[in-house]
């Protein structure tokens, strides 16, 4: 009972806190990096060769992806590897478009799908009905020409991660929002522990050499070292 009771109050409050959010349309965002708009989040895509990789795969469905790689003229079947931030269902929906991509999460995260970690404190966990590659903190991977480390982030769920590419674009999925260029706490109904987040963020600010940040839910920033100046 409790935990229905939960549910319904999480459900209830979701609508308006998905309305503070902000997402970019589909567009180039800096040479070989595009945002994809799917419903209620953006993934993101980065050229590799004449491959991609993305971060996240977005929320609603297949067809909403598709439409919106259409427009940038990047077909599916060229993304070979799949970097989730987390498994929650508005990142991971596209990811049957994706038939040719390794699709990695943390190790963590795993615990989120199994169930031994509860999603949120009422309960719940996710599901993630493909094969992956497990990893972890600090991992450095190679995909063609481009180099990813990953920094598990805890926080948003208890395997959040974030990955830095080619040594200077974070991505962090819902691991940190962006307000009035500023980084924050993501909205705090969805986190499972903002103070665990919050030293996460902290983690990441100490990352060298950064120059963007691209957020799932709070589009980007150039200026990453004036973001974390609270942190």
């Amino acid at each position: 009972m409790n935990t229905a009771i939960g549910l319904v109050k999480f459900l209830l409050k979701r609508s308006s806190e998905i309305a503070k959010m902000r997402h970019l349309e589909t567009q180039e965002i800096v040479s070989g990096i595009y945002a994809i708009k799917t419903k209620n989040a953006n993934f993101y895509i980065v050229e590799n060769g004449d491959d991609y990789i993305a971060i996240d795969a977005g929320g609603g469905n297949e067809s909403i992806a598709k439409t919106e790689l259409g427009k940038l003229n990047i077909e599916p079947e060229k993304i070979t590897a799949v970097l989730l931030t987390h498994t929650d269902f508005d990142h991971i929906s596209a990811l049957r478009l994706f038939k040719n991509a390794t699709i990695y999460i943390s190790k963590q995260e795993e615990q989120v799908i199994d169930g031994s970690v509860s999603r949120l404190p009422f309960g719940g966990r996710n599901k993630l009905n493909y094969d992956y590659s497990k990893i972890e903190d600090t991992e450095e991977l190679c995909f063609g020409k481009i180099k990813v480390k990953s920094f598990l982030t805890p926080g948003h769920t208890s395997g959040s991660m974030s990955f830095l590419i080619d040594d200077k674009y974070l991505f962090v999925g819902d691991n940190l929002s962006l307000q009035d260029g500023k980084v924050s706490l993501f909205n705090s109904l969805f986190n499972l522990s903002d103070d665990t987040q919050k030293e996460s963020i902290k983690k990441l600010a100490q990352i060298a050499n950064v120059e963007y940040i691209f957020t799932a839910h709070y589009g980007f920033t150039d200026e990453p070292k004036k973001a974390f100046q609270s942190f």
